[in-house]
Formats: C-alpha cells, sequence, structure tokens
C-alpha cells in the first residue's frame, strides 16, 4: 500500500523545504533555453530527491523538471518539481513550492505538497484521505460554481476560451502549486491549467482525488496519466473542479 510510505515522504519534503528557505541568500539564477528562471535551490532539491526517491520504493524512477525524464520502473514513476513558481520564489512572492507525486498502475497513489513561506504542507494517498499540516482536509464541495466564486485561470486558459466563458471570478497567483493548494482548501471553487505537466500536478491529482473533486479535462475527457509522461504542457486545459460542477469547454 502506498500510505506506508508517506510519513518518510512528508519528512523528506519538510527537509527540502528548509533547504528552499536556507537557500535564499545563494540564488544564483539563470535563465533556461525556454525563458523561465532556474536557481540553485531548483537543482539542490531535484538532486535531493533523486538521491532518495528510488530508494523509498524499489524500481520506482524519477521525472523531475530541471534534470528530466525517465522511463517509469516495475516501481513507478516519481513526478517531482523542486520548486513550482521558481520566479514568485526568486523575487519574494509567498506562492511557490515544492511538490513530489508518486504514480503507479496509471494512477496518482501518493502526493505531498509544502509551501514554505505559508508554513503549510499537504499530504494525501489513495485511500486514505489527505490533510495539511495534519489536520484533515474537508471534502470538496459538489454542485455548479457561482458568479461571485473564486476559480483559477491561467493566461493560457483565458486567451484559449475567453474571460466571457469561463465561471466564477478570475484569480492567478503564478504557480500551479499554489492555485491548487487553494483549491484543495476550498478557497478557489475550481482551477484550470494548460500549462503544466505531471511533475508540477500528481501531488495535487493524488490529493484532489481523495477530497472527492472531479479531475478530468475541462471538455469532459479523462485523463490518462500514462499518455503524459514525458509530455509538456497538457495537450488540452485539465481541470480541478466539484462534482458535478456542469463545466464543460
Amino acid at each position: 500500500m502506498p500510505a506506508q510510505y508517506l510519513p518518510q515522504l512528508v519528512a523528506w519534503v519538510k527537509e527540502a523545504a528548509e533547504i528552499a528557505l536556507a537557500t535564499k541568500a545563494d540564488l544564483g539564477p539563470e535563465l533556461k533555453v525556454d525563458g523561465s528562471i532556474v536557481t540553485n535551490a531548483d537543482r539542490k532539491i531535484e538532486r535531493f530527491f533523486r538521491e532518495r526517491l528510488p530508494n523509498l520504493i524499489p524500481g520506482s524512477t524519477v521525472w523531475g523538471e530541471e534534470e528530466g525524464f525517465s522511463e517509469p520502473g516495475t516501481g513507478g514513476l516519481w513526478a517531482l518539481d523542486p520548486i513550482d513558481g521558481t520566479s514568485n520564489y526568486r523575487y519574494g512572492s509567498p506562492h511557490w513550492g515544492i511538490s513530489v507525486g508518486y504514480i503507479h498502475d496509471g494512477q496518482a497513489q501518493l502526493g505531498v505538497i509544502a509551501m514554505p513561506d505559508l508554513g503549510k504542507t499537504y499530504a494525501g494517498a489513495m485511500g486514505i484521505g489527505a490533510a495539511v499540516n495534519g489536520r484533515p482536509l474537508a471534502a470538496i464541495r459538489p454542485g455548479a460554481i457561482e458568479s461571485t466564486e473564486l476559480v483559477s485561470y491561467g493566461d493560457l486558459t483565458s486567451d484559449r476560451y475567453g474571460r466571457q466563458n469561463l465561471p466564477g471570478k478570475h484569480r492567478y497567483l503564478g504557480a500551479f502549486v499554489a492555485d491548487s493548494t487553494m483549491f484543495i482548501e476550498g478557497i478557489f471553487r475550481a482551477m484550470l491549467s494548460d500549462k503544466a505537466a505531471l511533475y508540477d500536478s500528481a501531488a495535487t491529482m493524488c490529493i484532489a482525488n481523495e477530497l472527492g473533486a472531479d479531475v478530468r479535462y475541462a471538455d469532459g475527457s479523462p485523463l490518462d496519466l500514462v499518455e503524459l509522461f514525458n509530455v509538456r504542457p497538457f495537450p488540452k486545459a485539465v481541470a480541478f473542479l466539484p462534482k458535478n460542477s456542469g463545466l464543460f469547454l
């Protein structure tokens, strides 16, 4: 059962959060080929996990944003973003985090997210629920998205579908984990993303599933996680919704 590995994973994510906070004094920021920022913290934390995760579940491999994709092993695949929201991290916004998910048999079975500047750690495992800082999270309330409720739409999503076609009040914090943890806690009613990959989102998928969310493409088609291996960004907008939301784009 994947749940047995959750306490160790939480401990490592908390340790990585301390590394990220300590590394703020020595960021060494650089631009990658795609124009995004990478820092010393991104590299240190990815290396931290790559040295540990395959030993936690024998036969597992790692896909991280900085060092690239590895084919899943017999023990599954770890999908991690060492610093999601690197620009926020670099320039002092608290909306960045560390995301580690575990995928096996086509399912997101473990997920841990740390939001170090906010002092929060979210954790979930398939079949046992999810919590923030050890406190159980409430189930996502089903039903329609009201016009007054907050919904996260990235720039690409708004451009693709047109703001007038998207329900709720538009909010966007600039990092997948920032917006997705707002959804997990019930602050945001929904979240749609065109820009992410599984290394950003696998942890959120596990936690959201445990809370009874509707996790799928925005057009209503189901996600096949295996088809998303080594794919970036998502081929279509991915939606994290309350059940029976009625949202189909």
